[in-house]
This record gives structure tokens, C-alpha cells and sequence, in this order.
């Protein structure tokens, strides 16, 4: 008795499952967005402090809407005056809230001269409506390698960056 009715019991089971309609999978979603910032503030290392050169930072994060929260950055810097150069940056970012982000990665200084360290920073979101915002926040970056740094100094710089960022 006992095995005929696990063989009903399954049988209804397996009828009931093959008549629901079946619920759709949804796949994991990339979150775009795409920046751009100017920054600029002091610098030190074997002289200084004295101002440092005022850089332009466009660039994109994307994260996945199954964790909004932890964010990959990439960028182009420019460093416009006294004199240029081209770098970029990758830096992991992390909300704190809906609108206060901590990010730390690596930046580099390519061209003309070499510059290679890593870069911190806090931004704030100043929302314009629902896919723009007013970015704003301290930055600093130490470099440690590179043809540019004097030898046995570690060049840090203090920025204060402001820009733009929508979600595409």
C-alpha cells in the first residue's frame, strides 16, 4: 500500500509541475555608466607642496544588478597644464549609500614620462533626475614607480575632483 501510494503522490506531483506555466529565467544584467571629471590640488614628495597639475578624467563603471553596490571603474586621465601627459586608472568602487562611494585601484602615467601607484577616493553623487549626477569628492594618489619620481621619494597628491555621470 505504502508503494502505490508514493506512485500516485508522484504521479499528481508530475501533473500539476507539467500544467503550471513555467516561470521565466532572467539572466544577471550589467549596469553601465559613463564620467567625466577635472581635479586638481597639491603635491609633494622630495619639494612641495605646490599645486599639481589639473587633470581630466573620462571614463565608464559597470557593475551587476544582482550586487549594485560593487562597482568596476576604468579611465582615461589627461593632465592638461603646466604640462601634459596621458595615463589611466582602474579602481573598485563601493557604495556606502545611494549616494557616498569609496573607490582605491591602481593609476599610471604613460606618457611622456612614467608614473605608476595607486589612487583612493570618496565621491559624492549629486543626483540631477533619474540617470545623471553632480560628482564631487576628495582624491589622493601616491605614485611609488616610474622614469618621472625622484629616486627613494614617494610623490602623493591631494585632489579635489568635480564632473558629471549618467547611466546609459
Amino acid at each position: 500500500m505504502t508503494r502505490a501510494f508514493f506512485r500516485i503522490a508522484l504521479a499528481a506531483v508530475t501533473l500539476a509541475c507539467s500544467l503550471t506555466e513555467p516561470i521565466p529565467a532572467h539572466a544577471q544584467q550589467y549596469l553601465i555608466g559613463a564620467t567625466g571629471a577635472v581635479s586638481s590640488g597639491i603635491e609633494g614628495g622630495s619639494v612641495g607642496p605646490y599645486r599639481t597639475r589639473t587633470r581630466l578624467r573620462l571614463g565608464g563603471d559597470v557593475r551587476i544588478d544582482e550586487f549594485p553596490d560593487d562597482i568596476f571603474e576604468v579611465a582615461l586621465d589627461a593632465e592638461l597644464e603646466p604640462r601634459s601627459s596621458v595615463g589611466a586608472d582602474l579602481r573598485y568602487a563601493r557604495a556606502a549609500s545611494d549616494r557616498i562611494f569609496f573607490d582605491a585601484g591602481i593609476i599610471g602615467i604613460l606618457a611622456p614620462s612614467s608614473l605608476y601607484g595607486v589612487v583612493g577616493g570618496v565621491t559624492y553623487r549629486l543626483p540631477l533626475g533619474k540617470k545623471a549626477q553632480i560628482t564631487l569628492g576628495p582624491e589622493a594618489d601616491f605614485y611609488f614607480l616610474g622614469s618621472d619620481l625622484p629616486d627613494g621619494t614617494v610623490v602623493w597628491e591631494l585632489r579635489f575632483q568635480g564632473g558629471f555621470r549618467v547611466d546609459l
